[in-house]
């Protein structure tokens, strides 16, 4: 029996002929290795080392916290070919078919698993099977546990560089070869997506966040080519929607310093800068789109960052069936 009639078969056993409300799901653990923690170096480093093959406009999956004031991945070398990466960094993942990038806790444990709903999957070595969106258990020894995402966000590789060039990177060795984005949806994922949720294309990507028992969607097209910012409230939690146009990448943050509840953040546009548009009413402090403070009494500080991620509207919906739509970015 070849893995492709073996997860076929998983779908059916999975979903029943007559009840199309069952996820469905295929299995093929082998179709994608996972990288185990590679070699690090900074980013600035594999800039000299790649010049001329790594461009401005390469999309990396950014993690914007930690050690080193976080680090980027980029897609072409790394993301593409292994899709899921188990490092001490953190758990990376890249659904390309949903079109999404998370950051999950630090491990050595996670590999690719397959799809669910059309959403990629991957299992802990105890064979719990989580789902890359959610970060939900929902099979195995673990089930019904929800990792907490790290923060993280995806933009262009220039970008990153200039404002943030001391942080990590992956080095891109001969061993890492750049490969192109792929440019359709894999069979496998698409047999496994539920019917869809009609009010958008099943392709349009959105921002979702979800907070509590609530959560929202905002389609991406609808943000426009400018900076922006939208005050919102999410299942209770008041959050910030930061947009930055160049790089087409948002992030959705507390209006308070990070670690600091009590200290509170309220930012107004300003473009003359263009990586850093926002500004605070209380010290003038300048910030980009990562939730820090690049200028003023703040210059260092960080916003509580807010698990929202860039997606199909299909997983979104998928994920979320009770989600809200708001198709109105204000400035």
């Amino acid at each position: 029996m070849t893995l492709l009639t073996l997860g076929v078969l998983l779908t059916a056993l999975a979903t029943g002929p007559d009840d199309e409300a069952l996820p469905k799901t295929l299995y093929q653990p082998r179709m994608f290795e996972t990288l185990v923690n590679p070699d690090c170096s900074h980013c600035v480093d594999e800039a000299r080392r790649k010049a001329g093959v790594l461009q401005d406009k390469d999309r990396v999956l950014g993690w914007i916290r930690g050690e080193y004031n976080g680090g980027a991945i980029p897609y072409r070398w790394f993301l593409v070919p292994y899709r899921v990466i188990s490092d001490s960094y953190g758990v990376f993942v890249y659904d390309a078919d949903a079109d999404f990038v998370r950051g999950w806790p630090a491990s050595y444990d996670f590999r690719f698993h397959g799809w669910r709903n059309g959403v990629m999957v991957m299992s802990h070595k105890d064979g719990t099977l989580f789902d890359c969106l959610t970060g939900i258990a929902f099979d195995g020894p673990r089930k019904g546990e929800r990792l907490t995402p790290l923060p993280a966000v995806e933009t262009d590789w220039g970008p990153w560089l200039k404002e943030n060039p001391r942080t990590v990177a992956y080095q891109m060795v001969s061993k890492f070869e750049p490969q192109s984005l792929p440019g359709s949806v894999l069979a496998e994922s698409r047999s496994t997506r539920p019917v869809p949720d009609l009010r958008l294309d099943a392709e349009e990507r959105v921002f979702g966040l979800a907070q509590g028992d609530e959560s929202r969607a905002w389609p991406l097209r609808s943000f426009g080519e400018r900076p922006g910012l939208r005050k919102v409230s999410v299942g209770g939690q008041e959050a910030l929607i930061l947009w930055d146009g160049r790089t087409r990448t948002a992030a959705a943050y507390a209006p308070e310093i990070d670690g600091k509840a009590g200290e509170p953040v309220t930012l107004r546009m300003e473009a003359s800068d263009a990586a850093a548009p926002w500004v605070d009413k209380e010290t003038g402090s300048r910030w980009s789109v990562i939730g820090r403070a690049v200028s003023g009494p703040r210059k260092g500080q960080t916003l509580r960052w807010l698990p929202g991620v860039m997606v199909k509207w299909y997983a979104w919906a998928a994920e979320y069936p009770k989600t809200s739509i708001e198709k109105e970015m204000r400035r």
